[in-house]
């Protein structure tokens, strides 16, 4: 029998003892999160982003606290900090995300172009390919060379190809 166990007790594994587990309908924490209690996050963001006004090349902006704060950073690292270039660095890991936003499909239109201008563009493009048909031709007329007799090494090994496998 397992320690701490009576002979009574129901037990689970995973679980708790029943006599220690809550009843039904009761909370793990009945007496919650006192009233007045505060995250420290959420205390931290609430000053970061109130605005308030800013004199920048005399005119004045309604900036968040924490665009303040990273502005005057970076003319600090400007000036050749670097302890305020490491805080930028780390600013920018905390807030960079991993992967970016999904915002949705993007549709791209090419530029208009005339019909000459698209079969230049696309003739240049197929430039080096070898057409189907120009392939099954050759290979009809190395094995037709071969049939009348004229040296064909190609035409040869198809002659003898059909030959074999022919019915």
């Amino acid at each position: 029998m397992a320690k701490g166990f009576t002979e009574g007790s129901s037990y689970k594994r995973g679980l708790p003892p029943v006599a220690t587990q809550f009843r039904k309908g009761t909370s793990g924490n009945p007496k919650g999160r006192p009233k007045g209690a505060v995250s420290i996050e959420r205390l931290t963001r609430k000053f970061a982003l109130k605005t308030q006004p800013v004199a920048i090349s005399g005119k004045t902006q309604s900036m968040s606290r924490l665009e303040i704060a990273i502005l005057k950073l970076k003319a600090v690292a400007a000036t050749g900090h670097p302890a305020a270039a490491v805080l930028i660095d780390q600013l920018r890991g905390l807030t960079a995300t991993e992967q970016p936003e999904n915002k949705g499909p993007v549709l791209l239109s090419p530029k208009a172009l005339t019909e000459g201008e698209w079969i230049k563009r696309e003739e240049e493009a197929n430039r080096h390919k070898i057409e189907p048909g120009t392939e099954i031709n050759v290979e009809a007329d190395e094995f037709l060379k071969a049939v009348r007799g004229e040296p064909s090494p190609l035409g040869e090994a198809l002659l003898a190809f059909h030959e074999k496998y022919s019915i």
